[in-house]
């Protein structure tokens, strides 16, 4: 078993990537088509 501090580093980590993910998702469902904000680049940019 691994030491209760990489432990709890690999809890944040899956935590923060997570929540990099719902960002994304969020920020592809409220682009609307007719807006050219940078934020719309990263569904070309990163093909979701």
């Amino acid at each position: 078993m691994h030491c209760p501090l990489c432990l709890g580093l690999a809890i944040v980590s899956a935590l923060r990537f997570s929540a990099h993910v719902v960002l994304l998702l969020q920020l592809e469902l409220l682009c609307t088509d007719g807006v050219d904000h940078p934020a719309s680049l990263l569904g070309t940019v990163f093909e979701l």
